[in-house]
């Protein structure tokens, strides 16, 4: 409903004007109307009843409003959570597969509690509901820590943009507990699974590529997201685009994976494991590992835990461990040493030996 100043009387402080009638239920209705910057601002500041509100702290809070314009806060009265995101995801790199599982992440976890709330009404207490919620629905804490990933940057943003002042999840954490798989023998299990994937799938270059792409040390969306473009057959090495540090990376190309790729027929153009029916990427292969497990016999084996055992056998190696931060992708070594920098092609190098060493200085085909 349009604010009619004719509805209101001035009172003794300059821009605050109080209704003239009073609502049965809220009482008197304070509105700030002010000219500032050579634009009209109007705004309810509260009711006298509803928000025991007196002129004179009604004229203290109607300072505050005046202060946060001249600031060049943004009202954000009107301003949902759906908004705010609409606003966020519209600045954010559609390419990276990152953003797209933000919006996912919203729209199964934060959408339905929060969406339609507006943001200046959104409280610390809010976003704890959610996880309480996620929690007695069994969700795990990787699962609510995701939902603070995307809600730290989205009020980042809100702050940053001056929609609000103050960003209501700057005191909420969500301890996850250490899901670190201990590897034990790691060099001989290096050996069973990489004979394994090359057994199991001897007749399906596709799949020996993609699994044996594990023991590159690449996490399974990079893989997934590898394209033809990006591998260079002549110098043997292959560019990570997407990876979760933001930043090209490139590796040196391992001879057993070469082969492999050789022999999968496509067109070369696009996705390297792009699905053989749809031609899209590939989202699940969860029936590929379980055939795999269940052929080796080892129920702990996944494309995360092939980086487990690719570094616990280097390790065994006497590998440094900052080479193996790179050999991981990792963008800061922090715990190894941060004031050391990372060098992912010449440390894929490095690792590649000690794999020949590993297998004993066979051809790896």
């Amino acid at each position: 409903m349009a604010i009619n100043l004719q509805d209101f009387k001035a009172t003794k402080y300059p821009n605050l004007y109080k209704s003239i009638k009073a609502h049965e239920k809220h009482g008197f209705k304070y509105l700030l109307w002010a000219k500032i910057d050579n634009k009209l601002h109007k705004k309810i500041i509260g009711y006298s009843k509803k928000d025991n509100l007196t002129d004179r702290s009604a004229n203290l809070k109607a300072d505050v409003e005046k202060t946060n314009i001249e600031a060049g806060y943004t009202s954000s009265s009107n301003i949902t959570l759906d908004k705010l995101f609409d606003f966020y995801f519209e600045t954010l790199d559609t390419s990276k597969q990152w953003t797209h599982k933000k919006k996912y992440i919203y729209e199964h976890y934060i959408q339905s509690y929060l969406g339609k709330k507006k943001i200046e009404k959104i409280r610390e207490m809010d976003i704890q509901n959610i996880l309480n919620k996620m929690a007695t629905k069994g969700l795990s804490p990787r699962t609510r820590k995701s939902v603070m990933e995307v809600m730290n940057p989205l009020f980042r943003f809100a702050v940053t943009n001056k929609y609000l002042r103050d960003n209501p999840t700057l005191a909420i954490t969500v301890k996850v507990p250490s899901q670190k798989k201990i590897v034990t023998n790691a060099t001989e299990l290096f050996k069973k699974v990489y004979a394994g994937i090359n057994a199991y799938y001897h007749d399906n270059p596709y799949y020996r590529a993609l699994f044996l792409f594990g023991f590159t040390g690449r996490r399974k969306g990079e893989i997934l997201n590898l394209k033809w473009e990006n591998i260079d057959f002549t110098h043997n090495y292959y560019w990570i685009e997407d990876t979760k540090t933001d930043a090209k990376q490139k590796y040196q190309l391992p001879p057993y994976l070469i082969e492999p790729l050789h022999a999968i027929k496509d067109d070369r153009k696009g996705l390297v494991f792009k699905s053989p029916i749809t031609g899209k990427k590939i989202i699940n292969i969860d029936r590929q590992m379980r055939q795999l497990k269940k052929f080796l016999e080892l129920e702990t084996l996944s494309m995360h835990y092939m980086r487990n055992i690719l570094v616990s056998a280097l390790a065994e190696q006497q590998v440094e461990a900052i080479t193996l931060s790179g050999i991981l992708g990792h963008k800061d070594p922090n715990t190894i040493n941060k004031y050391l920098s990372i060098n992912h092609y010449k440390s894929s190098q490095i690792g590649l030996n000690r794999v020949d060493d590993i297998l004993d200085g066979e051809v790896i085909e």
